[in-house]
């Protein structure tokens, strides 16, 4: 149980880290993606509303917003051309870009034309790119194109993210280590607690064993002088469930205390045809109708004697809160058909079972209030030792009611129909 909750704490907190780690790298991405959009749209409009070329460095600078030399405008390279309303290029300015002919310009400016978008950006076949602009004179409907290299800026935006991918997985390394190597002592004092619970459970189990036997000697005693009464019929009553409740902890803290099942394949239709047997004679006698619809030859993987004892569990439930005169009934059937699983049912009539919070069922000591009395036995932890058995064989249980009838519903995986030798 620890081990599987070791592992919850190791998800959740590497999930979160995940999380966070993403959230910080993708803002930061962002933002450089963002900053560097809006400088390389700023000098683009700083072409266009000069004519092709960088304006003086106090207007840089102040459109920029960025302490700005000569060194740096140099820095930038761009071109730019005019072309006449037929789209037929007039002029051009390659005076700031030193690897494209005028050729190649004369080709890029007609691509950026069939284009049709005013902003947008391109990539040459040796992998320089650039981003453009275009107005248009309203008055003769020439165009001025401005084109800028924007290699630099990508080659940035494309370090920052190898560089937060590295981060990312080294990050993710580093925690996933740190929460194996402290997970352990994190759980260590909830399995100190834990381990403390069980062995008081136990220990208390068998220190109370003596005085209810000397009060059970005290009570025949009594009996044997003075005869039977309500009063020792009473006590005896009351020791019995007693020894019935330690014995009940017990086994629960056996059960907890297996760490693993010693798993076979075995005839689960057998063991639920068995049990329901011995529980049909005594549903009768009490006066309720017993059914049984119990498939053949299902096969599932577990430890048989606690299966065993999980079907007595939920059929005797099923006997002590059904109602007078009700139905009991038993199902076992295949259910799936890529992934086989066998479904067992166990139901029984309980009209008093609406508006009832079902998931604490499965809580030790818990009974419904209603039901809180001498005339049922039990003391809310069978169903405790029944999803124990069920988790460790790694199956599922849900509880629904539908039609005055409460069904248990057991899920487990099935397995070949070979039995052991």
């Amino acid at each position: 149980m620890f081990r599987r909750l070791r592992i919850q704490f190791i998800v959740v907190a590497t999930v979160a880290v995940v999380v966070m780690l993403i959230t910080i790298i993708g803002i930061l991405n962002a933002s450089k993606y963002a900053t560097s959009e809006n400088r390389i749209n700023k000098i683009l409009d700083l072409l266009s509303d000069n004519n092709g070329v960088l304006p003086d460095e106090d207007i840089v600078e102040k459109i920029l917003g960025r302490k700005t030399n000569s060194d740096i405008i140099i820095q930038y390279r761009y071109f730019s051309a005019q072309v006449d309303s037929s789209n037929k290029v007039i002029t051009m300015n390659t005076e700031h870009i030193a690897n494209l002919s005028d050729t190649d310009v004369v080709f890029y400016v007609k691509k950026i034309l069939s284009g049709g978008k005013i902003y947008g950006s391109f990539t040459t076949t040796d992998g320089q790119k650039f981003a453009y602009k275009f107005n248009v004179n309203e008055t003769d409907n020439s165009k001025l194109i401005v084109v800028l290299d924007i290699t630099r800026y990508s080659e940035d935006r494309a370090d920052l993210i190898e560089t937060s991918v590295f981060i990312f997985f080294s990050n993710l390394v580093f925690f996933i280590i740190i929460f194996v190597i402290f997970s352990g002592k994190v759980m260590m004092p909830f399995m100190e607690n834990y381990r403390n619970q069980r062995a008081f459970i136990t220990n208390a189990g068998h220190e109370l064993k003596t005085p209810i036997a000397i009060i059970s000697a005290n009570n025949e005693l009594c009996e044997m002088l003075y005869g039977e009464n309500e009063w020792t019929q009473s006590t005896k009553d009351q020791i019995q469930r007693l020894t019935e409740l330690i014995n009940r902890l017990v086994v629960l803290a056996r059960f907890e205390e297996q760490s693993n099942v010693v798993a076979v394949n075995i005839n689960f239709s057998n063991i639920v045809e068995k049990s329901s047997k011995s529980f049909k004679s005594l549903a009768i006698k009490g006066g309720k109708n017993f059914e049984s619809d119990i498939q053949k030859d299902i096969f599932i993987s577990g430890d048989e004697g606690a299966l065993y004892e999980l079907i007595n569990i939920l059929i005797d439930n099923a006997n002590k809160y059904c109602d007078e005169g009700g139905t009991i009934g038993v199902r076992l059937s295949q259910h799936g058909i890529t992934f086989k699983k066998a479904k067992l049912v166990i139901y029984n009539t309980y009209k008093e079972g609406k508006n009832i919070d079902y998931s604490k069922f499965f809580e030790r000591f818990y009974r419904e209030d209603k039901s809180h009395n001498s005339s049922v036995s039990g003391y809310g932890v069978g169903l405790s030792i029944a999803r124990n058995i069920i988790n460790r064989h790694k199956g599922k249980i849900h509880v629904t009611y539908k039609n005055d009838f409460i069904y248990f519903n057991v899920y487990f995986n099935m397995v070949a129909n070979i039995e052991e030798k």
